[in-house]
Protein backbone atom coordinates (compact mmCIF):
# COMPACT_ATOMS: atom_id res chain seq x y z
CA UNK A 1 0.00 0.00 0.00
CA UNK A 2 2.87 2.33 0.84
CA UNK A 3 4.40 1.66 -2.59
CA UNK A 4 1.11 2.45 -4.33
CA UNK A 5 0.78 5.69 -2.37
CA UNK A 6 4.35 6.61 -3.21
CA UNK A 7 3.74 5.87 -6.92
CA UNK A 8 0.60 8.02 -6.95
CA UNK A 9 2.50 10.85 -5.30
CA UNK A 10 5.20 10.71 -7.97
CA UNK A 11 2.62 10.67 -10.79
CA UNK A 12 0.79 13.63 -9.28
CA UNK A 13 4.02 15.56 -8.96
CA UNK A 14 4.85 14.92 -12.61
CA UNK A 15 1.40 16.10 -13.68
CA UNK A 16 1.81 19.31 -11.71
CA UNK A 17 5.17 19.91 -13.37
CA UNK A 18 3.62 19.39 -16.82
CA UNK A 19 0.72 21.74 -16.07
CA UNK A 20 3.07 24.39 -14.72
CA UNK A 21 5.26 24.05 -17.81
CA UNK A 22 2.29 24.47 -20.09
CA UNK A 23 1.18 27.62 -18.30
CA UNK A 24 4.65 29.08 -18.54
CA UNK A 25 4.59 28.55 -22.28
CA UNK A 26 1.10 30.05 -22.74
CA UNK A 27 -0.43 26.68 -23.50
CA UNK A 28 -3.98 25.83 -22.54
CA UNK A 29 -4.88 22.47 -21.03
CA UNK A 30 -8.60 23.13 -21.33
CA UNK A 31 -10.62 20.48 -23.08
CA UNK A 32 -13.51 22.85 -23.62
CA UNK A 33 -14.36 26.53 -23.82
CA UNK A 34 -12.90 28.65 -26.59
CA UNK A 35 -10.10 26.11 -27.09
CA UNK A 36 -12.50 23.24 -27.74
CA UNK A 37 -12.12 23.64 -31.52
CA UNK A 38 -8.88 21.99 -32.55
CA UNK A 39 -10.05 21.89 -36.16
CA UNK A 40 -7.13 23.18 -38.27
CA UNK A 41 -7.46 26.19 -40.53
CA UNK A 42 -9.70 25.28 -43.44
CA UNK A 43 -10.54 26.82 -46.83
CA UNK A 44 -13.82 25.74 -48.46
CA UNK A 45 -14.52 26.61 -52.09
CA UNK A 46 -17.73 28.56 -52.64
CA UNK A 47 -17.18 28.52 -56.38
CA UNK A 48 -15.58 26.01 -58.72
CA UNK A 49 -11.85 26.29 -59.46
CA UNK A 50 -10.90 28.34 -56.42
CA UNK A 51 -7.15 28.54 -55.87
CA UNK A 52 -5.14 29.10 -52.68
CA UNK A 53 -1.47 29.98 -52.56
CA UNK A 54 0.94 31.99 -50.45
CA UNK A 55 3.08 34.92 -51.51
CA UNK A 56 5.97 36.70 -49.88
CA UNK A 57 5.53 40.47 -49.77
CA UNK A 58 8.71 42.54 -49.46
CA UNK A 59 12.28 42.46 -50.66
CA UNK A 60 13.94 40.25 -48.06
CA UNK A 61 13.77 36.48 -47.79
CA UNK A 62 11.77 35.16 -44.88
CA UNK A 63 13.97 33.85 -42.11
CA UNK A 64 13.08 31.37 -40.83
CA UNK A 65 10.79 30.04 -43.55
CA UNK A 66 7.45 29.04 -41.97
CA UNK A 67 6.85 25.33 -41.53
CA UNK A 68 3.38 24.73 -43.06
CA UNK A 69 1.57 21.59 -44.22
CA UNK A 70 -1.72 21.04 -46.05
CA UNK A 71 -4.18 18.16 -46.29
CA UNK A 72 -7.47 17.36 -48.03
CA UNK A 73 -8.56 14.81 -45.43
CA UNK A 74 -6.62 15.69 -42.21
CA UNK A 75 -4.90 12.28 -42.51
CA UNK A 76 -2.26 12.68 -45.21
CA UNK A 77 -0.26 15.89 -44.82
CA UNK A 78 2.04 17.41 -47.44
CA UNK A 79 4.60 20.22 -47.29
CA UNK A 80 3.24 23.62 -48.32
CA UNK A 81 5.87 25.99 -49.71
CA UNK A 82 5.13 29.69 -49.95
CA UNK A 83 5.42 31.10 -53.49
CA UNK A 84 5.51 27.69 -55.15
CA UNK A 85 2.60 25.54 -53.90
CA UNK A 86 -0.76 26.35 -55.51
CA UNK A 87 -3.86 24.44 -54.42
CA UNK A 88 -6.87 24.23 -56.71
CA UNK A 89 -10.29 23.32 -55.29
CA UNK A 90 -12.03 22.12 -58.44
CA UNK A 91 -15.56 21.87 -57.12
CA UNK A 92 -17.70 24.01 -54.87
CA UNK A 93 -17.56 22.53 -51.38
CA UNK A 94 -14.05 21.09 -51.72
CA UNK A 95 -11.84 21.72 -48.68
CA UNK A 96 -8.17 22.04 -47.82
CA UNK A 97 -6.67 22.19 -44.31
CA UNK A 98 -3.50 23.86 -43.04
CA UNK A 99 -1.32 23.38 -39.99
CA UNK A 100 2.21 24.25 -38.95
CA UNK A 101 4.74 24.26 -36.15
CA UNK A 102 5.85 27.89 -35.89
CA UNK A 103 5.81 28.76 -32.19
CA UNK A 104 7.64 32.03 -32.81
CA UNK A 105 5.15 33.15 -35.46
CA UNK A 106 4.90 33.27 -39.24
CA UNK A 107 6.63 36.63 -39.66
CA UNK A 108 9.40 36.46 -37.09
CA UNK A 109 11.58 39.29 -38.42
CA UNK A 110 8.92 41.54 -39.93
CA UNK A 111 10.04 44.56 -37.94
CA UNK A 112 13.61 44.16 -39.21
CA UNK A 113 13.15 43.13 -42.85
CA UNK A 114 9.64 44.40 -43.67
CA UNK A 115 8.74 41.15 -45.44
CA UNK A 116 5.83 38.85 -44.68
CA UNK A 117 3.71 36.12 -46.24
CA UNK A 118 0.00 36.12 -46.99
CA UNK A 119 -2.59 33.83 -48.52
CA UNK A 120 -3.60 34.65 -52.06
CA UNK A 121 -6.76 33.56 -53.86
CA UNK A 122 -8.03 33.94 -57.39
CA UNK A 123 -11.35 35.65 -58.17
CA UNK A 124 -13.37 32.73 -56.79
CA UNK A 125 -14.91 33.09 -53.34
CA UNK A 126 -13.81 30.84 -50.49
CA UNK A 127 -14.97 30.45 -46.89
CA UNK A 128 -12.39 30.15 -44.12
CA UNK A 129 -13.04 28.28 -40.87
CA UNK A 130 -11.20 26.34 -38.17
CA UNK A 131 -8.65 27.61 -35.70
CA UNK A 132 -6.04 30.03 -37.04
CA UNK A 133 -3.64 28.99 -34.28
CA UNK A 134 -3.13 25.69 -36.13
CA UNK A 135 -0.62 27.53 -38.32
CA UNK A 136 1.74 28.01 -35.38
CA UNK A 137 0.64 25.14 -33.11
CA UNK A 138 -0.89 22.01 -34.67
CA UNK A 139 -2.54 21.11 -31.34
CA UNK A 140 -4.34 24.50 -31.22
CA UNK A 141 -3.51 24.82 -27.51
CA UNK A 142 -1.23 27.86 -27.69
CA UNK A 143 -2.94 30.88 -26.10
CA UNK A 144 -0.53 33.67 -27.01
CA UNK A 145 0.03 35.09 -30.48
CA UNK A 146 3.67 36.15 -31.11
CA UNK A 147 4.63 39.57 -32.45
CA UNK A 148 3.68 40.16 -36.12
CA UNK A 149 2.56 36.55 -36.38
CA UNK A 150 -0.51 36.83 -38.65
CA UNK A 151 0.09 40.35 -39.93
CA UNK A 152 -1.70 40.87 -43.30
CA UNK A 153 -2.20 37.12 -43.64
CA UNK A 154 -5.44 37.36 -45.65
CA UNK A 155 -4.89 40.86 -47.03
CA UNK A 156 -6.90 41.16 -50.25
CA UNK A 157 -8.02 37.52 -50.32
CA UNK A 158 -11.52 36.79 -51.64
CA UNK A 159 -12.81 35.17 -48.46
CA UNK A 160 -16.35 35.44 -47.08
CA UNK A 161 -15.93 34.11 -43.52
CA UNK A 162 -13.00 34.23 -41.07
CA UNK A 163 -11.30 31.53 -39.00
CA UNK A 164 -11.49 31.45 -35.22
CA UNK A 165 -9.05 33.64 -33.27
CA UNK A 166 -9.23 32.21 -29.74
CA UNK A 167 -5.98 33.57 -28.27
CA UNK A 168 -6.29 35.64 -25.11
CA UNK A 169 -2.83 37.24 -25.12
CA UNK A 170 -1.67 39.12 -28.20
CA UNK A 171 1.71 40.23 -29.54
CA UNK A 172 2.77 43.41 -31.28
CA UNK A 173 0.88 43.93 -34.57
CA UNK A 174 -0.02 40.23 -34.54
CA UNK A 175 -3.37 40.71 -36.33
CA UNK A 176 -2.38 43.93 -38.10
CA UNK A 177 -4.10 44.11 -41.48
CA UNK A 178 -5.24 40.51 -41.09
CA UNK A 179 -8.37 40.95 -43.24
CA UNK A 180 -7.43 44.25 -44.84
CA UNK A 181 -9.03 44.71 -48.29
CA UNK A 182 -11.09 41.51 -47.91
CA UNK A 183 -14.09 43.15 -49.55
CA UNK A 184 -16.14 39.91 -49.56
CA UNK A 185 -15.74 39.27 -45.81
CA UNK A 186 -19.24 39.24 -44.32
CA UNK A 187 -18.63 38.20 -40.70
CA UNK A 188 -15.97 38.91 -38.11
CA UNK A 189 -14.44 36.39 -35.71
CA UNK A 190 -14.82 36.63 -31.94
CA UNK A 191 -11.95 38.54 -30.34
CA UNK A 192 -11.75 37.36 -26.71
CA UNK A 193 -8.28 38.72 -25.99
CA UNK A 194 -7.94 40.91 -22.92
CA UNK A 195 -4.15 41.27 -22.99
CA UNK A 196 -3.43 43.52 -25.95
CA UNK A 197 -0.16 44.72 -27.46
CA UNK A 198 0.98 47.63 -29.59
CA UNK A 199 -0.86 47.75 -32.97
CA UNK A 200 -2.32 44.30 -32.36
CA UNK A 201 -5.54 45.02 -34.32
CA UNK A 202 -4.28 47.88 -36.49
CA UNK A 203 -6.09 48.02 -39.88
CA UNK A 204 -7.52 44.57 -39.19
CA UNK A 205 -10.77 45.15 -41.16
CA UNK A 206 -9.60 48.01 -43.36
CA UNK A 207 -11.82 48.28 -46.49
CA UNK A 208 -13.96 45.30 -45.47
CA UNK A 209 -16.96 46.89 -47.16
CA UNK A 210 -19.22 43.82 -46.84
CA UNK A 211 -18.68 43.54 -43.07
CA UNK A 212 -21.80 44.80 -41.27
CA UNK A 213 -21.41 43.64 -37.64
CA UNK A 214 -18.31 44.45 -35.60
CA UNK A 215 -16.97 41.94 -33.05
CA UNK A 216 -17.08 42.62 -29.32
CA UNK A 217 -13.93 44.18 -27.85
CA UNK A 218 -13.81 43.22 -24.17
CA UNK A 219 -10.38 44.55 -23.22
CA UNK A 220 -10.44 47.22 -20.50
CA UNK A 221 -6.75 48.12 -20.63
CA UNK A 222 -5.44 49.13 -24.04
CA UNK A 223 -2.04 49.29 -25.76
CA UNK A 224 -0.53 51.88 -28.10
CA UNK A 225 -2.36 52.04 -31.44
CA UNK A 226 -4.12 48.75 -30.63
CA UNK A 227 -7.37 49.63 -32.46
CA UNK A 228 -5.93 52.21 -34.86
CA UNK A 229 -7.66 52.07 -38.29
CA UNK A 230 -9.31 48.82 -37.22
CA UNK A 231 -12.59 49.41 -39.12
CA UNK A 232 -11.37 52.15 -41.44
CA UNK A 233 -13.67 52.39 -44.51
CA UNK A 234 -15.54 49.21 -43.54
CA UNK A 235 -19.27 48.61 -43.89
CA UNK A 236 -20.11 48.14 -40.20
CA UNK A 237 -23.53 49.48 -39.19
CA UNK A 238 -22.80 50.03 -35.51
CA UNK A 239 -19.68 50.62 -33.46
CA UNK A 240 -18.94 48.03 -30.76
CA UNK A 241 -18.97 48.90 -27.07
CA UNK A 242 -15.65 50.28 -25.86
CA UNK A 243 -15.46 49.64 -22.11
CA UNK A 244 -11.80 50.51 -21.62
CA UNK A 245 -11.00 53.15 -19.04
CA UNK A 246 -7.22 52.82 -19.25
CA UNK A 247 -6.14 54.19 -22.62
CA UNK A 248 -2.83 54.28 -24.50
CA UNK A 249 -1.18 56.42 -27.17
CA UNK A 250 -3.25 56.39 -30.37
CA UNK A 251 -5.39 53.52 -29.13
CA UNK A 252 -8.57 54.55 -31.02
CA UNK A 253 -6.94 56.69 -33.72
CA UNK A 254 -8.86 56.45 -37.02
CA UNK A 255 -10.73 53.43 -35.64
CA UNK A 256 -13.98 54.23 -37.50
CA UNK A 257 -12.51 56.52 -40.14
CA UNK A 258 -14.88 56.86 -43.11
CA UNK A 259 -17.43 54.40 -41.68
CA UNK A 260 -20.37 55.88 -43.56
CA UNK A 261 -23.03 53.63 -42.01
CA UNK A 262 -22.44 54.44 -38.33
CA UNK A 263 -25.11 56.69 -36.82
CA UNK A 264 -24.30 56.45 -33.10
CA UNK A 265 -20.98 56.53 -31.29
CA UNK A 266 -20.30 54.21 -28.33
CA UNK A 267 -19.78 55.46 -24.80
CA UNK A 268 -16.23 56.59 -24.05
CA UNK A 269 -15.95 56.37 -20.26
CA UNK A 270 -12.27 57.19 -19.76
CA UNK A 271 -11.60 60.29 -17.67
CA UNK A 272 -7.84 60.35 -18.23
CA UNK A 273 -6.74 60.43 -21.85
CA UNK A 274 -3.54 59.49 -23.69
CA UNK A 275 -1.76 61.24 -26.59
CA UNK A 276 -3.78 61.01 -29.83
CA UNK A 277 -6.09 58.43 -28.24
CA UNK A 278 -9.21 59.64 -30.12
CA UNK A 279 -7.46 61.27 -33.06
CA UNK A 280 -9.60 61.01 -36.23
CA UNK A 281 -11.67 58.32 -34.50
CA UNK A 282 -14.89 59.18 -36.42
CA UNK A 283 -13.37 61.24 -39.21
CA UNK A 284 -15.76 61.52 -42.18
CA UNK A 285 -18.56 59.43 -40.60
CA UNK A 286 -21.21 61.36 -42.54
CA UNK A 287 -24.24 59.75 -40.90
CA UNK A 288 -23.05 60.02 -37.31
CA UNK A 289 -25.67 62.10 -35.50
CA UNK A 290 -25.34 61.03 -31.86
CA UNK A 291 -21.98 61.88 -30.33
CA UNK A 292 -20.88 60.36 -27.02
CA UNK A 293 -20.38 62.16 -23.75
CA UNK A 294 -16.73 63.05 -23.28
CA UNK A 295 -16.21 63.09 -19.50
CA UNK A 296 -12.42 63.31 -19.54
CA UNK A 297 -10.94 66.04 -17.39
CA UNK A 298 -7.29 65.06 -17.83
CA UNK A 299 -6.30 65.57 -21.44
CA UNK A 300 -3.18 64.74 -23.44
CA UNK A 301 -1.50 66.13 -26.55
CA UNK A 302 -3.58 65.58 -29.71
CA UNK A 303 -6.17 63.56 -27.76
CA UNK A 304 -9.25 64.83 -29.68
CA UNK A 305 -7.61 66.14 -32.83
CA UNK A 306 -9.73 65.51 -35.99
CA UNK A 307 -12.05 63.31 -33.88
CA UNK A 308 -15.27 64.32 -35.69
CA UNK A 309 -13.82 66.07 -38.73
CA UNK A 310 -16.30 66.22 -41.64
CA UNK A 311 -19.10 64.49 -39.72
CA UNK A 312 -21.95 66.30 -41.45
CA UNK A 313 -24.65 64.70 -39.28
CA UNK A 314 -23.53 66.43 -36.07
CA UNK A 315 -25.51 69.53 -35.08
CA UNK A 316 -24.48 69.95 -31.42
CA UNK A 317 -21.14 69.46 -29.71
CA UNK A 318 -20.81 67.34 -26.56
CA UNK A 319 -19.82 68.97 -23.28
CA UNK A 320 -16.07 69.29 -22.85
CA UNK A 321 -15.55 69.68 -19.09
CA UNK A 322 -11.74 69.87 -18.96
CA UNK A 323 -10.42 73.14 -17.57
CA UNK A 324 -6.75 72.43 -18.26
CA UNK A 325 -5.86 71.70 -21.88
CA UNK A 326 -2.96 70.05 -23.71
CA UNK A 327 -1.11 70.85 -26.94
CA UNK A 328 -3.40 70.43 -29.99
CA UNK A 329 -6.00 68.67 -27.82
CA UNK A 330 -9.05 70.06 -29.71
CA UNK A 331 -7.29 70.86 -32.97
CA UNK A 332 -9.73 70.39 -35.91
CA UNK A 333 -12.00 68.34 -33.67
CA UNK A 334 -15.15 69.47 -35.56
CA UNK A 335 -13.51 70.90 -38.65
CA UNK A 336 -15.75 70.61 -41.72
CA UNK A 337 -18.88 69.60 -39.75
CA UNK A 338 -21.11 71.48 -42.17
CA UNK A 339 -24.35 71.05 -40.20
CA UNK A 340 -23.00 71.90 -36.77
CA UNK A 341 -25.12 74.79 -35.45
CA UNK A 342 -24.36 75.04 -31.73
CA UNK A 343 -21.23 74.82 -29.60
CA UNK A 344 -21.71 74.26 -25.88
CA UNK A 345 -19.67 75.97 -23.19
CA UNK A 346 -15.88 75.67 -23.38
CA UNK A 347 -14.82 76.18 -19.74
CA UNK A 348 -11.05 75.77 -20.03
CA UNK A 349 -9.03 78.41 -18.21
CA UNK A 350 -5.54 76.94 -18.69
CA UNK A 351 -4.66 76.75 -22.37
CA UNK A 352 -1.87 75.03 -24.30
CA UNK A 353 -0.17 75.54 -27.64
CA UNK A 354 -2.61 75.16 -30.58
CA UNK A 355 -5.26 73.77 -28.22
CA UNK A 356 -8.27 75.15 -30.17
CA UNK A 357 -6.58 75.46 -33.57
CA UNK A 358 -9.16 75.07 -36.40
CA UNK A 359 -11.59 73.46 -33.97
CA UNK A 360 -14.64 74.70 -35.94
CA UNK A 361 -12.90 75.41 -39.21
CA UNK A 362 -15.40 75.55 -42.12
CA UNK A 363 -18.49 74.86 -39.95
CA UNK A 364 -20.62 76.84 -42.38
CA UNK A 365 -23.88 76.54 -40.42
CA UNK A 366 -22.50 77.38 -36.99
CA UNK A 367 -24.62 80.14 -35.44
CA UNK A 368 -24.25 79.70 -31.68
CA UNK A 369 -20.75 79.87 -30.24
CA UNK A 370 -20.04 79.98 -26.48
CA UNK A 371 -20.66 83.40 -24.93
CA UNK A 372 -17.13 83.53 -23.58
CA UNK A 373 -13.77 81.79 -23.85
CA UNK A 374 -12.84 82.33 -20.20
CA UNK A 375 -9.06 81.90 -20.25
CA UNK A 376 -7.25 85.10 -19.30
CA UNK A 377 -3.77 83.80 -20.12
CA UNK A 378 -3.20 82.65 -23.69
CA UNK A 379 -0.83 80.15 -25.32
CA UNK A 380 0.87 80.18 -28.70
CA UNK A 381 -1.53 79.62 -31.61
CA UNK A 382 -4.26 78.73 -29.08
CA UNK A 383 -7.24 80.09 -31.10
CA UNK A 384 -5.66 80.04 -34.57
CA UNK A 385 -8.39 79.67 -37.25
CA UNK A 386 -10.81 78.47 -34.56
CA UNK A 387 -13.87 79.83 -36.41
CA UNK A 388 -12.39 80.08 -39.90
CA UNK A 389 -15.12 80.31 -42.58
CA UNK A 390 -18.04 80.05 -40.13
CA UNK A 391 -20.11 82.16 -42.48
CA UNK A 392 -23.29 82.24 -40.34
CA UNK A 393 -21.66 83.16 -37.03
CA UNK A 394 -22.85 86.65 -36.02
CA UNK A 395 -21.38 87.10 -32.54
CA UNK A 396 -17.91 86.09 -31.37
CA UNK A 397 -17.25 84.70 -27.89
CA UNK A 398 -16.01 87.28 -25.44
CA UNK A 399 -12.20 87.24 -25.20
CA UNK A 400 -11.14 88.25 -21.65
CA UNK A 401 -7.37 87.73 -22.07
CA UNK A 402 -5.48 90.97 -21.40
CA UNK A 403 -2.20 90.15 -23.17
CA UNK A 404 -1.61 88.66 -26.63
CA UNK A 405 0.95 85.95 -27.37
CA UNK A 406 2.48 84.55 -30.53
CA UNK A 407 -0.24 84.06 -33.18
CA UNK A 408 -2.91 83.46 -30.55
CA UNK A 409 -5.76 84.89 -32.68
CA UNK A 410 -4.24 84.25 -36.13
CA UNK A 411 -7.11 84.04 -38.72
CA UNK A 412 -9.52 83.30 -35.87
CA UNK A 413 -12.56 84.82 -37.64
CA UNK A 414 -11.26 84.88 -41.21
CA UNK A 415 -14.15 84.61 -43.72
CA UNK A 416 -16.84 84.87 -41.00
CA UNK A 417 -18.87 87.02 -43.35
CA UNK A 418 -21.85 87.45 -40.98
CA UNK A 419 -19.80 88.37 -37.90
CA UNK A 420 -21.01 91.69 -36.40
CA UNK A 421 -19.80 91.68 -32.79
CA UNK A 422 -16.45 91.14 -31.03
CA UNK A 423 -15.52 91.96 -27.44
CA UNK A 424 -11.87 91.92 -26.32
CA UNK A 425 -10.03 92.83 -23.12
CA UNK A 426 -6.43 93.25 -24.24
CA UNK A 427 -5.04 96.76 -23.97
CA UNK A 428 -2.24 96.65 -26.54
CA UNK A 429 -1.91 95.26 -30.04
CA UNK A 430 0.86 92.73 -30.27
CA UNK A 431 2.90 91.61 -33.25
CA UNK A 432 0.90 91.67 -36.48
CA UNK A 433 1.10 87.88 -36.58
CA UNK A 434 -0.76 87.62 -33.26
CA UNK A 435 -3.94 88.83 -34.96
CA UNK A 436 -2.99 88.32 -38.62
CA UNK A 437 -6.12 88.27 -40.82
CA UNK A 438 -8.24 87.58 -37.75
CA UNK A 439 -11.09 89.81 -39.00
CA UNK A 440 -10.52 89.61 -42.76
CA UNK A 441 -13.74 89.24 -44.76
CA UNK A 442 -16.08 89.74 -41.80
CA UNK A 443 -19.32 91.74 -42.09
CA UNK A 444 -18.90 95.31 -43.37
CA UNK A 445 -20.71 96.68 -40.32
CA UNK A 446 -20.53 95.71 -36.66
CA UNK A 447 -19.48 96.71 -33.15
CA UNK A 448 -16.05 96.22 -31.62
CA UNK A 449 -16.01 96.32 -27.81
CA UNK A 450 -12.63 97.01 -26.20
CA UNK A 451 -10.88 98.78 -23.28
CA UNK A 452 -10.58 102.54 -23.80
CA UNK A 453 -6.79 102.21 -23.58
CA UNK A 454 -6.56 100.00 -26.70
CA UNK A 455 -5.33 102.04 -29.68
CA UNK A 456 -8.12 102.27 -32.24
CA UNK A 457 -6.28 100.95 -35.27
CA UNK A 458 -8.09 99.44 -38.25
CA UNK A 459 -7.36 96.68 -40.74
CA UNK A 460 -7.51 92.91 -41.09
CA UNK A 461 -5.05 92.62 -38.16
CA UNK A 462 -6.84 95.15 -35.96
CA UNK A 463 -10.42 96.50 -35.80
CA UNK A 464 -12.55 95.70 -38.86
CA UNK A 465 -12.96 98.58 -41.26
CA UNK A 466 -16.21 100.56 -40.88
CA UNK A 467 -17.12 98.99 -37.53
CA UNK A 468 -18.22 101.14 -34.61
CA UNK A 469 -16.07 101.03 -31.50
CA UNK A 470 -17.55 100.93 -28.00
CA UNK A 471 -15.05 101.27 -25.15
CA UNK A 472 -15.31 100.37 -21.48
Amino acid sequence: MKNVTKLLTVILSLLLVIVAGCKKKDISNDSGGIFANSEPLCFTAEEDSATISMKRIGYVELNPIPNIEYSYDKVVWRTFTAESTVITLKNTGDKVYFRGNNPHGLNVNLEENNSFIRFETNDKKTAVSGNLMSLIDPTCRLTKVPDYCFCDLFNGAKITTPPELPATTLGKRCYGGLFSCCTELKTAPELPATKLAKECYVSMFLYCTSLKVAPKLPATTLAADCYADMFDSSGILEAPELPATTLADGCYACMFYYCKNITTAPELPATTLAPACYSSMFHNCDNLTAVPELPATTLANYCYTFMFEECDGITLTPRLPATTLADYCYSEMFSGCHNLTTVLELPATTLANNCYEKMFNDCINLRNAPEILPATTLAEHCYERMFYHCIKLESAPELPATTLVNRCYLSMFLYCSSLKSIKVHFTEWGDDYDTAFWVAEVSSNGIFYCPNSLPQEYGVERIPYWWNVVTF
